[in-house]
């Protein structure tokens, strides 16, 4: 029997109000067509159309009403990925890929390690890419004092920066320059949210 093909996996990160759950929100309720399993730190507390799957005190699991499978885990994120991987191989959920959103304040490299340093995970899954997002209005003085706001730059391969809208144009090149200066590997892409009517496409096209 032939190996199933690795599940590819994006790191969602970003500090406390760059927007994550907005976006999470939108892959998990939109039709978008595609059956993306989420992996989430707490759920929203907007009611949505959902079957719950399991519940017990590490983990729960919800089948959303547009395909895509929401997980929230409290601790271990190496056992959530187990469990969603078992689900998928007897059939129980069907997905094509994961989503994981970190906490605003953490740090994404150990989250990004645990597909690297891991063996189960990494005979099942593939880190394709850490997306950042970063808010325009708060994130100067997040740079300024956290480490951590600086670290999601650096790790990502992909930053979208959100309420461009509420900051003056050189306040936002500024913040551009100072992203490229973090991670210059980005300084090409000029690949930027300016408002919240590009998010569902983009989370569709990933």
């Amino acid at each position: 029997m032939s190996a199933l093909p690795l599940i590819p996996v994006t790191i969602i990160t970003g500090f406390l109000g760059a927007g994550k759950t907005t976006l999470l929100k939108r892959v998990l309720t939109e039709a978008h067509g595609q059956k993306i399993a989420v992996i989430e730190n707490e759920f929203g507390e907007e009611a949505i159309d959902n079957e719950m799957l399991v519940s017990d005190d590490s983990e729960q699991i919800i089948q959303m009403s547009n395909g895509c499978v929401c997980c929230t885990i409290r601790d271990d994120l190496r056992a959530a990925l187990s469990t969603l991987a078992e689900k998928r191989r007897s059939g129980a959920l069907q997905f094509d890929r994961v989503m994981i959103e970190t906490t605003g304040v953490a740090d994404p490299g150990p989250v990004a390690q645990t597909f690297f340093m891991d063996d189960d995970v990494a005979e099942q899954y593939m880190l394709d890419a850490i997306i950042t997002l970063v808010d325009a209005k708060h994130a100067m003085q997040q740079l300024d004092t956290r480490l951590e706001a600086q670290r999601q730059i650096g790790f990502a391969d992909q930053i979208f920066i959100s309420k461009a809208e509420l900051v003056q144009p050189a306040e936002l090149a500024a913040l551009q320059q100072r992203i490229s200066r973090i991670n210059p590997r980005q300084a090409k892409n000029g690949a930027f949210w300016r408002s919240a009517a590009h998010r569902s496409a983009r989370c569709a096209r990933l």
